[in-house]
């Protein structure tokens, strides 16, 4: 594989995505696992804000740890927000700013699928 550090994911930051993982392949697979992951975790999140709060709350705060586990710390930092509007039972916070959780998610998941692929 090449070494590609010098080449930036929006919303990813890759050299700190190194140096916790101190292996490129390493960080790679678990760059991979996050892009087939949460998808499946979006679709839970869309589904469940009307309804399952306390599920909610769990699965947003699964997106939250898997983020800043890949350093995609903007969308950690929103799913965060948003897990403690749920603790507080702020059910309009969820509502208003779900939806831009789960677009800047899947727009960043369309930017780390595009560097995954020309890493081939």
């Amino acid at each position: 594989m090449i070494r590609v550090s010098n080449t930036p994911i929006e919303g990813i930051d890759y050299e700190a995505g190194l140096a916790q993982y101190q292996m490129e392949r390493i960080y790679h697979r678990i760059l991979s696992t996050y892009l087939r992951s949460v998808p499946e975790i979006l679709d839970t999140l869309a589904a469940q804000q009307e309804g399952d709060l306390d599920g909610y709350i769990t699965t947003v705060h699964g997106l939250k740890g898997a983020s800043y586990g890949v350093q995609a710390n903007h969308i950690g930092e929103l799913a965060q927000d948003l897990e403690f509007a749920g603790k507080r039972g702020d059910v309009d916070f969820i509502r208003q700013n779900n939806q831009q959780l789960i677009d800047e998610t899947n727009a960043l998941l369309a930017r780390l699928k595009a560097f995954m692929d020309a890493q081939g």
